[in-house]
This record gives C-alpha cells, structure tokens and sequence, in this order.
C-alpha cells in the first residue's frame, strides 16, 4: 500500500485515477494545478506521483524538473500522465526526469504494473525495511497446534481473557475489516461510531485495548483520547492505538503529541495488526495465534467479501463479474509463478509475485488472501524461506477457497 498524489485537473480523469488507485489499497492525495501539487509533494512527502502533463498554468513537466531539483523531492518517483501517446512526448517526460510514462485513457493493468515496480525500486533502496516484523516472523516457529475451522472468541469469552478490543471507527466498511481482523487474530470487538459512544463503552472497564480513528464526527480521537486519559487517572492505563489513513512525518509527529501507545495507517495490514496487539497487551506473544492458524476457512462463502469491491466500483453486475475474472485469471498466473519461487527457494521472486497479487486481492474483498500475501511479501523480503514454505500451503488452501467461491458467486 502506497500514498500516491495525483496532479490531474480533469475532474474525469481525476475520478478515474482515484477508483483505480483505492481499489488497490492505495492512500491518495489530489490537486488540480501544478503549485498543490508541488506543495503536497513537499510537505506531504508521497510515496509516487502521477503527474498530468497538460496543467493548467505550469504544465507537468515543468512542475516534474522542480521536483526533481528539489533535495526534499528528488527520490518520489514521478509518472508522467499524457493523452497524446507519441514518442517526441515520451522524450519529453524522461528529460524532465519522469521515472515512467502512460498514455491516458488509464488502463490498470498497465498503472498497477508500471506502480509496482517503481515502489519495488524504491523499497530496494531504502534502508527502513519494517525490522521489527521482520524479526517477529523469522522468530515465528511452525505450529503444530492447527484447527481446521477456526473461531474467534465469543465477546464473554474475550472479556474474561482479556482480549476484547475497542474499536472507535465511523466508516462501516473500515468497521467491518477491522471487526474480521481481529476475529482472524483471536479477538472480539465492540465497535463505537464516534468518540462520544467510545467514551461511554470505555468507562465499563472490560475492554484490554482501544482502537481510533482520529476523524470522527461529534467527539474526534484526539479528545477522546484526552478524555480518557484524564478520567483514568489512578485506573489501569489502557493501550491505545490510534487508526490513520495519512503516514506523514508532520501527522506522525502530531499523533506523538496525544498521550497514545502506537498508530498503524490505514488500510490496516493484519501482520502490523498483529505487531501492535502483541506489543501493547499483557498476554504473551506466544498466546496469539499465528496468521498461519488463523486465516483458514472451514467456509468458502467468507473467502471474498464482494461489498469491498461494490463499494470501489459500483453493483453493476457485468462490471462485477469483469472484474473478478481479470482477478481470478491473474491470480492463477501469479500464483503458479509464487509456489515455483517458494519451491526452488526464491525469496526476492516471491517477494515480488506476492507482492503483484496482494493489492488485487484485497481489492476484490478477498481478504485472507491478501493478508496471506502480505506475509509471503514480508518474508520474502527477509529471506525467510522457512516462513515461505509454511505459508505456502495455506496460501493454496486459501485460493482454492476463493475460487469455490467465485465459482458459486458467478453460477
């Protein structure tokens, strides 16, 4: 997942651009004209931007060699955005300093793909690899304690074993995903649509930790943080972990400020999920399940939560269905090009393919997939072959349930 700022001032193109980038997972940024955007692009610092080059005012081409003599702004990847695909245009952008190239109409196969491996490259370079979770997987044995049709928790059962979450959220879809997150990890939720219905919810004490949102309507999170941490003076401290969809040094320096224990951004992945639970509850690491255990399905129907993919890109049926053949077709190609990487001990190939097949995923509503891939991507990185090989079989376990269910959903 990436935060991607788009400079377009056709509002189509604009609207388009954002469909197909949120149904990958991506965080977005938007301006109309050259100046937000090289504004954003300093203050925001986004992980790439698409750059249209017919701007009003400053064009963006222009607006790109700024950027690109800019220490601030040097290293953010740049794809240069035209409607005309001629090769003096194409000339033009690599001038410039633009890092790729796309002729509009947008076509995602070719966005995601082009997307995908400029942030491979700029994953490559840098040196803030997430080492942490790199460590907790690599430190992460097998489990031999594996139950077919895993379920989580009944809400007096996660009360008395202290692991009944708070979640303070207003977007039923983001309630929703992080609801089944948590089940996935052993845990059950009460949900709070604002700040002041989690406040409530809180003073009954029976909750091990409190997820939040920042923006909510009525109470926001910042004041019910503060106002928890007041009235629990002399109480047990609760963990909380502040939910954001923005990564930037200036909001994290702003989330440091409220008296909170850790943030994660949005959309959550599982594996960081997990990381935090682990490190702000008392229970032991050891008590919680491994993502191994807990993303099998004994039921196929809960493999792909097609609302996901209804609420990116509409109910219409035809569109529905085109959209999860071109998964199911892709993901049978990446998938066979992963288990082949796993077997011969490839680790970078498997980052990759994981990697190609995890935002698809998760855009389709196939959410245990997704999440599955995001470990395989994780060790991947770490060269952890062990880790790739357990979690091969669950991957395939996993697939094969998504396709029973696409199956059934299209017959």
């Amino acid at each position: 997942m990436a935060r991607i700022l788009v400079v377009e001032d056709n509002q189509a193109n604009m609207k388009l651009a954002c469909i197909l980038l949120r149904s990958a997972g991506h965080t977005l940024l938007c301006a109309v004209d050259a100046e937000t955007g090289l504004t954003l692009a300093r203050t925001d610092q986004p992980d790439l931007i698409l750059m249209d080059i017919q701007l009003p005012g400053m064009d963006g081409l222009a607006a790109t060699a700024l950027l690109k003599q800019d220490p601030a702004t040097a290293a953010i990847p740049v794809v240069a955005l035209t409607a005309m695909a001629m090769k003096a245009d194409e000339e033009k952008t690599r001038v410039a300093g633009c890092d790729a190239y796309i002729a509009k109409p947008l076509r995602y196969q070719e966005l995601y793909a082009v997307i995908d491996t400029l942030l491979e490259k700029g994953e490559q370079k840098a040196a803030s690899a997430a080492g942490s979770l790199h460590h907790a997987l690599a430190n992460t044995p097998p489990s031999g304690q594996q139950q077919a049709g895993f379920k989580p928790p009944s809400h007096d059962e996660a009360q008395r074993n202290g692991r009944l979450i708070l979640v303070a959220e207003d977007n039923e879809t983001n309630q929703k995903v992080i609801v089944r997150q948590l089940a996935l990890l052993g845990f059950s939720a009460d949900v709070a649509g604002d700040g002041r219905q989690a406040l409530e919810l809180w003073r009954s004490g029976n909750y091990a930790m409190l997820l939040s949102d920042l923006q909510m309507p009525g109470m926001d999170g910042y004041d019910l943080i503060e106002a928890i941490r007041t009235q629990e003076q002399g109480l047990r401290r609760i963990p909380i972990v502040v939910m954001t969809a923005s990564s930037s040094k200036r909001d994290a320096r702003r989330y440091g400020a409220t008296d909170m224990d850790d943030y994660l951004s949005k959309p959550l992945q599982l594996s960081e999920l997990k990381a935090s639970l682990e490190a702000w509850l008392p229970a032991p690491a050891s008590d919680l399940q491994s993502l191994g255990d807990t993303v099998r399905h004994s039921d196929a129907v809960l493999a792909v939560d097609v609302s996901v993919l209804e609420r990116l890109i509409g109910r219409e049926p035809e569109v529905l269905s085109r959209f999860l053949k071109d998964f199911r077709k892709s993901a049978a190609k990446i998938a066979t090009e992963l288990k082949a990487a796993c077997i011969n001990h490839q680790s970078v190939q498997a980052r990759q393919q994981a990697h190609k097949l995890k935002s698809s995923a998760l855009s389709v509503g196939a959410l245990a997939l997704g999440e599955l891939c995001a470990e395989m991507e994780t060790a991947g990185k770490a060269g952890n072959i062990e880790t790739l090989t357990v979690l091969l079989p669950l991957f395939e376990q996993e697939l094969e349930a998504v396709n029973t269910f696409l199956d059934s959903w299209q017959a």
